[in-house]
């Protein structure tokens, strides 16, 4: 951590519903690099997912909620939620520079995003506003951290300590930094919990006991319609 001052990171994503692999992902970030909050931002209309359906927000809010109840560093932030339109990063950067000043911040992305980012709303402004953080994801290749058009250059001296994991870190061209931890990533999807939920399987293990309960008692996922609540 850069010393004398704060970092925090934003960890954005439907989470529908919200699974032990974000769970674990989020602590892991938080331990290794030596974050003082890792905020998860729950998305309201993803850009690159216009068709995809989403369950209403309200019941995401409550799913995370409970899984990281009592979780010290833990935060939820539903600034997106209150957004109108699409949910955009360079804007959740921007806001969150702004309730936080002083702050330095670090975006949490995965590889596979990552290569994809020069398709994102203001990506060039995004790359300049924050430090990335690069997850791992199951089954993606992770030793090519780079996206086509944005030139990356290998950083040995980063202000953030990997600890005794294993990883490295880069420089974007506007000197703002790429960091690689190593860290162990658990093979659970959302898609997948939905789908076990839809089919009548357990997915005990694939969340929380209380995101359990939450999906029982709401009959989420079981193709029953659910209510929208406004935040």
């Amino acid at each position: 951590m850069l010393e004398g001052i704060n970092s925090i990171a934003i960890y954005g994503g439907t989470f529908d519903p919200f699974h032990n692999g974000h769970l674990r992902m989020a602590i892991e970030v938080r331990e290794t690099l030596g974050i003082e909050t890792v905020f998860l931002v729950p998305s309201a209309c993803p850009p690159h997912k216009p068709q995809q359906p989403i369950t209403p927000a309200d019941h995401r809010l409550a799913m995370i909620q409970a899984a990281i109840a009592g979780i010290a560093g833990l935060e939820i932030l539903d600034l997106e939620l209150r957004r109108e339109g699409p949910s955009y990063s360079f804007q959740t950067v921007m806001e969150m520079k702004e309730t936080f000043p002083g702050s330095e911040i670090l975006f949490l992305i995965g590889a596979d995003a990552f290569s994809e980012i020069t398709s994102w709303h203001r990506y060039k402004e995004l790359l300049e506003a924050c430090d990335f953080i690069l997850l791992p994801r199951p089954g993606t290749p992770y030793e090519i951290p780079f996206a086509p058009g944005v030139c990356l250059e290998p950083k040995e001296d980063h202000c953030y300590s990997l600890g005794n994991m294993a990883g490295c870190s880069y420089h974007l061209p506007g000197g703002r930094k790429v960091l690689c931890p190593s860290l162990p990533v658990l093979d659970i999807s959302s898609s997948s919990i939905r789908k076990k939920v839809l089919s009548g399987k357990s997915i005990q293990g694939l969340v929380t006991p209380e995101v359990e309960r939450y999906i029982t008692e709401h009959a989420l996922y079981t193709g029953q319609k659910t209510e929208d609540r406004r935040l």
